[in-house]
């Protein structure tokens, strides 16, 4: 067997441990999900492929978000990030940038969260990205509401339902233009203590 049919072959094995792993994340399996990722990790980095290091990575992030991990989702993230700086990933550095504004508004730190956002937002701009700038502007508006800023919430939550429009995205249109409808009737109340509706969700 020579050289390059190997390295296709561990490539090949690589990118079906990761899609199974995708797919236990999915199903909600989440420690079969991080035990998959964690071996499509090994085999991207035995083959020195840093895109799919600092992908796998970014998923091992989304799995310990999603199992409730924060600090752990962070690290992870983190770790993407500084391969995806090192490589000049513009996309990876975007993704995980937004990724990492959604752990921290999990965990309640609005600003480093809008910290986050704002560098997403800056290269989704940048690289005409509009289903990525109209998600984060989504989370911008999420972070004034929670925050208590309720104007500057209805420029982000205007904004988000302007850009989803625009890509026929109903669904999520839908979903920003409750939170923003939400956020008129607070005012009309003029208060929006003890509301139990959906301003804590992320994109």
């Amino acid at each position: 067997m020579n050289t390059a049919h190997a390295n296709d072959e561990a490539a090949a094995k690589a990118e079906a441990l990761h899609q199974s792993a995708l797919e236990a994340l999915e199903r909600k399996e989440f420690e079969a999900a991080r035990q998959g990722f964690t071996q499509a990790l090994a085999a991207f980095a035995a083959l020195d492929d840093a895109v799919g290091q600092a992908m796998t990575q970014h998923n091992l992030g989304l799995a310990s978000q999603e199992s409730g991990d924060l600090p752990g989702a962070r690290e992870w993230l983190e770790k993407s990030l500084a391969i995806s700086e090192k490589e000049g990933l513009e996309g990876g550095i975007t993704v995980t940038c937004h990724q990492l504004g959604v752990v921290a508004q999990l965990a309640g730190d609005y600003a480093t969260a809008v910290t986050w956002y704002e560098r997403a937002l800056d290269l989704e701009t940048k690289h005409d990205n509009t289903p990525g700038e109209a998600k984060t502007c989504h989370q911008m508006g999420l972070c004034a509401n929670l925050q208590g800023d309720l104007e500057a919430a209805k420029v982000w939550y205007a904004r988000a339902i302007a850009l989803f429009e625009e890509l026929g995205d109903t669904a999520n249109a839908g979903k920003t233009k409750k939170l923003l409808d939400y956020l008129t009737d607070f005012e009309r109340q003029g208060s929006h203590q003890g509301h139990d509706g959906p301003c804590g969700r992320a994109q």
